[in-house]
Parts: structure tokens; sequence; C-alpha cells
């Protein structure tokens, strides 16, 4: 049954879903192709030549990382004239921004606290932050966000130190209303020390085995959207991952790299039977290395 389209835009909060957004209706079939698409990569479509690209860590030997954005203008169509002097300048829409980010990260417990991944940067942050702010500074006709209603929400992030240490928070605080970032207890340091002076933003303790309700009140302000980027990489994390989504009953936006199958099939079989809506948005968007989805509960229809 096909939504009603005001009904689904209040569903989804300050997301939009672009004219290629495909309806996921069996976890089994979205894999095939996302997989299929994957396996046919050529080496010079990468960095590398490999199709796995292990946990994604963007650099775990430095205790400090800098992260530079670049945003780069589309081209312009040959019958379109440059523009001239100050009407050029005022604008600065013909222009390049590189935007730049330091980063505490902590590769001493990566290597010495068993099963941390959170304490260092993952390569997913930068892909979709690039996205995002991409299309915010140089708008295209289709756009992930609406970004006026962006400005009034409430974004949380779930596992927010495993994908970016806080990067994700630090860049997209100027575009929302109030951005909470979470993640395990032992994580929450990490991130508060990247979150100094960023207003806007705060950092709790929300571990997905117990339950969201006893470790935040989010009574007088719920999320109006959910982020979970690249969190979906080990098994025993999916039902928990799944709980906690279930749990906040917001709009949410799920980016992940394509690792173990099986892993993701999980997740997105449990994410339909739970009774989300759900639809495929990555392609064209972050390109076949990486799926995204766009989902929201019943309660929200």
């Amino acid at each position: 049954m096909e939504e009603h389209p005001e009904l689904l835009k209040n569903a989804l909060g300050p997301l939009n879903l672009p004219a290629s957004a495909v309806r996921v209706t069996d976890a089994d079939e979205e894999i095939f192709l996302l997989y299929t698409s994957l396996a046919a990569l050529k080496p010079a479509d990468s960095s590398d030549a490999g199709h796995f690209h292990g946990l994604g860590f963007e650099n775990s030997h430095e205790d400090t990382i800098s992260v530079c954005i670049e945003l780069t203008p589309p081209a312009r169509p040959r019958d379109q004239p440059r523009r001239r002097g100050k009407a050029r300048r005022a604008a600065g829409a013909d222009e390049p921004v590189v935007l730049e980010y330091e980063l505490f990260q902590d590769r001493t417990a990566l290597h010495s606290r068993r099963g941390d991944t959170g304490s260092v940067l993952w390569k997913a942050s930068i892909e979709f932050l690039t996205l995002v702010l991409q299309q915010h500074r140089f708008p295209p006709e289709y756009t992930l966000f609406d970004y006026v209603g962006l400005s009034a929400a409430h974004v949380l992030e779930l596992g927010c130190a495993p994908p970016g240490t806080g990067l994700l928070a630090r860049a997209l605080a100027p575009l929302v209303r109030r951005y909470t970032a979470t993640d395990i207890p032992a994580l929450v340091p990490l991130l508060r020390k990247n979150l100094v002076a960023v207003p806007g933003t705060a950092a709790a303790a929300l571990d997905w085995t117990l339950p969201a309700a006893r470790q935040l009140d989010v009574s007088t302000g719920p999320p109006d959207l959910v982020l979970v980027v690249d969190c979906i990489y080990h098994p025993t994390l999916v039902r928990p991952l799944l709980e906690t989504l279930r749990a906040l009953g917001a709009p949410a936006l799920v980016v992940a790299e394509l690792r173990a199958e099986d892993v993701l099939r999980e997740f997105l079989a449990g994410w339909l039977a739970d009774g989300w809506h759900m639809w495929s948005v990555g392609e064209g968007l972050l390109g076949p290395r990486w799926g995204m989805w766009i989902g929201y509960p019943d309660n929200r229809g």
C-alpha cells in the first residue's frame, strides 16, 4: 500500500525520499542487490584493490587526527555564463570550500581494551558527512535532508564514537536545533573531549544492551531523527540495536559499509519484522560500497 505523500512527509521528519528510493520489503532481495553491485566493482573504482575494507578505520595510529572535508561546486553548464566581479564574490557559489576538524582518538584503548572499536575515527563518518555538507553548501535538485526542518530538529546519534569519535556532532551541530551524541559509558569522555565548546551538543551514555528508558530521559525532548552511521558489524549487537531503535520510536537514517552480509541481512530482516517502513536510498549518493536506508516505525505512519 502506498503512503499518502503528506503523511509520509510527517512520518519522515527532516528527511527527504529521493525519486530513486526503493521500498524494501525483503531483506534477502536487498542484500542480493547490494552485494551483486559490490562484487562488480573494479579496482579502479576504489582506492584499493579489495572489496572488503575491514572495520573501516580512517587512521588508527594517531591520538589526534585532522579531517578535511572538501566541498566542490557543481559543474556549470556550458551555456551558463560565469559570474563576474562583486556578484560572484558575494555569492561565493563558484568557490570550493575546505572544512577542517581536529579530533582526539584513543589508539591505546583500541589495541588494549577488548572489543573497543569506538576510540578511533571510521571512514563512514567522512563519507556521509561529505555528502550532507556538500548538499547543504551546494544544494542539488534533491537533498537527503530538508534543511529547514533539520534546523528545528533534535538529532540523536547512536554509537557515534565508532564511526566518528563525535565528528558528525561537531560538524552537524550548526545545522540542527539540538544534537545528542551517544555511546557506551567508557567512550563518553572521548566524545565530550571532542565536543567541548560546540554549542547545542551533548554527549550521553547509551548501552544498547540495557533499556534505553533507564539511560536517557527523552520524555521532554524526544529525538526527531535517529542517526546510525556504520554501527552494523557485529552479530551480537544487532538485536540490541533494533530494540534501541524501537524504544526511541523516531525516524531513522542508517548507513552501513558493506562488510559481512549475514550481519547486515539479520539487521534488515529484524528491522522489517519490527514493523518499520523502509526505503533504500544509497544509490547515487554514497556509491556501491555503502548501503543507506530511511525508515520509520508503524506508530508514526
